[in-house]
């Protein structure tokens, strides 16, 4: 799976770059009014910019993604040792209560010996 989504970023890379290549001739004219008005650029430097300004708003997006998971997987960790660390706490004090009781019924046998 990682191979192929390795393989498939490297062609839409490539497909963008293409793009770009064959469109190079034209040019845009932008008008982003807040902050650029009429700005005249190829289209093929456009569409390449266009295309990585997508990869990295999908990667930003990917690595969120990632870290919120890594963050669940250390929760469930932690709960996991925490519930272990309290199994066998339980354990050593259910042997605690069993090694008393066998203490108290050797004593209350040597107690009814004696009478």
């Amino acid at each position: 799976m990682k191979l192929f989504l390795l393989i498939l970023g490297v062609l839409i890379a490539a497909d963008i770059t293409y793009f770009a290549c064959v469109n190079s001739g034209n040019s845009l004219i932008i008008n982003f009014t807040p902050f650029i008005e009429n700005f005249e650029i190829p289209s093929g430097i456009f569409y390449f910019l266009l295309g990585m300004y997508g990869f990295i708003g999908g990667t930003v997006l990917t690595c969120s993604k990632v870290l919120g998971m890594q963050k669940e997987i250390k929760k469930l960790k932690r709960k996991t040792e925490k519930s272990s660390i309290e199994s066998e706490e339980s354990t050593d004090r259910v042997k605690q209560l069993e090694s008393r009781i066998k203490t108290l019924e050797a004593a209350l046998k040597e107690a009814l010996n004696k009478k």
